[in-house]
């Protein structure tokens, strides 16, 4: 019971402390809420492209583009050789007609675009998934190498080289996050730390008699750590609403975009959100501690 009591006090002290001074205390939870804000969205950006990534990496897929000046006997012959290789999994036959309307499906600007040069300048496919024991890099460039210069073939495009990229921009991704995140967050734990110490300073003759009557130091401390996790959690809470409005706003181009992207969903992680929270909080506790441990409280 003490110590919930001793709780309670501490958060009504700190949000007494937070209301007396809300202009300065403002500006420390809007910059905890912009730094936040720009790790957040690098997380977010990095999620979703790990998703498709992952997409991609369970299926695997090789495409074929056919020749269209062979005989239908060379190309049945083709279909039956890919068949019956050991990597293969299914394969799908697209013709012109079918990949002219995936690209009105996914280009809507561009619908006219097969009308106006004056004929349907997509070539004829074979798209090949390989089976799950057979999508290492080795085992899909071996089948490229065997089938490209088939007779029929006029070209052979695959997934790994994207995936490959994919990958890599995601950890270009994370990585410049975690810079420019840590950066800011930085510049935020700077802030919440002299906003504390500033209201250390202004209370320094209370704290004084709170001591001469027997106070602990935990008990004169716990008001401000509190008071610096509560910006913390406003900043975070508030990053989190500004990553849900700029989504809501960008909504639309993102779908559009993951329409090319294997038709990922984009999302906005619950978990990064709580992350956000949680680290502003604990930005929030370390700025107290750093300013309380340079203060003569």
């Amino acid at each position: 019971m003490t110590a919930l009591r001793a709780l309670a006090y501490f958060f009504a002290e700190a949000v007494t402390s937070l209301w007396r001074s809300r202009f300065i205390n403002a500006l420390s939870v809007g910059t905890m809420a912009v730094s936040l804000f720009v790790l957040g969205a690098f997380l977010t950006v990095a999620s979703n492209l790990n998703e498709v990534v992952a997409r991609w990496t369970h299926k695997v897929q090789v495409t074929f583009y056919l020749d269209d000046s062979v005989e239908d006997r060379i190309r049945t012959m083709l279909l039956d050789r890919l068949k019956d290789d050991p990597a293969v999994d299914t394969m799908e036959l697209v013709s012109h007609e079918q990949a002219l309307e995936r690209f009105r499906s996914l280009f809507h600007d561009l619908r006219t675009l097969p009308e106006d040069l004056g004929d349907n300048p997509f070539p004829a496919s074979v798209e090949v998934s390989l089976k799950p024991d057979h999508q290492s890099p080795a085992e899909v460039q071996r089948l490229v190498h065997d089938f490209e210069h088939a007779p029929g073939v006029e070209e052979a495009q695959y997934d790994l080289l994207w995936i490959e990229r994919l990958s890599t921009a995601v950890r270009l991704v994370r990585g410049l996050g975690a810079f420019l995140g840590g950066i800011l967050v930085l510049a935020g734990v700077f802030t919440i730390s002299n906003v504390i110490r500033l209201t250390v300073y202004a209370r320094q003759d209370e704290l004084d008699i709170m001591r001469l009557v027997g106070a602990t130091r935990a008990y004169v401390t716990g008001p401000f750590v509190v008071e610096g996790m509560i910006q913390g959690a406003l900043g975070g809470a508030i990053s989190v609403g500004m990553l849900w409005i700029a989504f809501r706003m960008f909504a639309r181009d993102a779908l559009a975009a993951s329409d090319l992207l294997g038709r990922a969903v984009v999302l906005l992680p619950s978990e990064v959100c709580l992350l956000i929270v949680a680290g502003g909080m604990a930005v929030g506790v370390v700025g107290s501690l750093v300013s309380l441990g340079r203060s003569r409280v």
